[in-house]
């Protein structure tokens, strides 16, 4: 019953399907996990969820519950029961809607409810059902993401009603939606009738424009029945995405003739110097793109003659040639590397190239408010220079 932590991948068909009068592309689904709760199962996580949420709002002490109601909690955070990927170390940390509209939703019945915020609440034991009273209502859902939130490049759905088995067959389930990306029909998802996780990769997206939020919408194009209702249950939608390794506005580059540049005045007429493993010296490589993200909780790492502010999964190169990042779970999880990256810790010593020493790091700061932060693409490397220290790039654009 494991629900988060694995790597999610997915295919994007060249197939074209006609949506009013437009041809769209079509998304077929990548299967993950299953997700069969029994009855006793949904007693059992239910009863988890309750207990981590009272302590977490420190209703409990943490230190009085049971050894048994321990194991409980532990097996939750440690990706076992009905929490998804949510807001650990992941993408979330940078990224995430942070308000959710749709069409219409289900009235509530008693203590359950059925409205928009259930479909990203990374709790699977509740849903987004929308009002059924009329057939013909459009059925959406809307996520909105601020300008410069970190770029989605993943749609992770988690289709029906979880809650159990038999609540899952009773209800009908999506086959199709439409993906509307401020207001342009995009793409259709193509679900499979599973109580699996399903995800499926697009091209990344984000508002670049300081003035408009993304509106990342869902439409309901065709279902499969269920066996007793007609209700259509969605009971989880998350995002991933990149733009998670960034620096702060300031950050100054090395450039080809070893003069520097501010990261938030770089472009793709840009030449960079990077390091090479193999011979030792600094090469040029062009800069493929600029990417902007907001995020918060920065750090800023401190050293006897300078300081860097970046995001807590930023590898640098450190003494015992290897990567090192403060929360080196994140860096490891959510992107593809070469090298597993340990933990960066005060004390450690990391490299400047350009000098050919390694310097100490002295201590570590959090940055609290939000701000508006820079990272790199580039082509067939991993590196660059930034403050004059070896940093790795999140992702590299490879050519033949």
């Amino acid at each position: 019953m494991k629900t988060k932590r694995y790597i999610l991948t997915s295919l994007i068909l060249t197939l074209g399907l006609i949506v009013s009068g437009q041809e769209l592309p079509v998304i077929q689904a990548t299967i993950h996990d299953s997700n069969n709760y029994s009855k006793s199962d949904q007693i059992f996580w239910q009863k988890a969820l309750d207990l981590y949420s009272k302590i977490n709002s420190f209703d409990i002490d943490y230190d009085k519950i049971s050894l048994q109601e321990i194991k409980m909690i532990d097996s939750l955070e440690s990706g076992y029961g009905p929490m998804t990927q949510g807001v650990g170390c992941s993408w979330y940390c940078g990224g995430g809607p942070y308000k959710i509209s749709s069409s219409s939703y289900l009235k509530d019945d008693g203590e359950i409810t059925y409205n928009e915020t259930n479909i990203h609440d990374f709790d699977l034991f509740t849903a987004w059902i929308p009002d059924n009273s009329n057939e013909n209502l459009t059925k959406k859902i809307n996520f909105h993401f601020k300008p410069f939130a970190p770029r989605i490049n993943e749609i992770i759905i988690w289709n029906g009603y979880i809650k159990n088995n038999e609540l899952w067959e009773a209800n009908s389930r999506v086959a199709k939606l439409k993906m509307i990306v401020n207001g342009k029909p995009t793409a259709i998802l193509e679900l499979k009738d599973v109580n699996n996780t399903q995800s499926f990769k697009i091209n990344p997206i984000q508002s670049i424009d300081s003035t408009k939020d993304l509106i990342l919408t869902f439409e309901i194009l065709e279902i499969y029945k269920g066996t007793k209702f007609k209700d259509i249950a969605i009971s989880e939608i998350n995002f991933d995405g990149l733009d998670v390794h960034c620096f702060g506005a300031g950050t100054e580059i090395t450039l080809e003739d070893n003069s520097t540049k501010k990261i938030e005045n770089l472009s793709d007429e840009d030449w960079i110097l990077t390091y090479n493993f193999k011979t030792g010296n600094l090469d040029k490589v062009k800069v493929s793109e600029l990417i902007i993200a907001r995020h918060n909780n920065l750090l800023k790492l401190r050293f006897s003659d300078r300081e860097i502010i970046v995001t807590e999964d930023h590898p640098f190169w450190i003494e015992g040639q290897i990567w090192a990042s403060i929360n080196p779970i994140k860096s490891n999880s959510n992107y593809e590397q070469t090298s597993e990256v340990i933990q960066l810790k005060v004390g450690d010593r990391i490299f400047v190239p350009a000098e050919n020493k390694f310097i100490d790091l002295i201590s570590v700061e959090k940055i609290e408010e939000e701000q508006l932060t820079y990272t790199i693409e580039l082509v067939s490397v991993d590196n660059f220079i930034a403050n004059g220290l070896l940093v790795k790039t999140e992702r590299t654009r490879w050519t033949n």
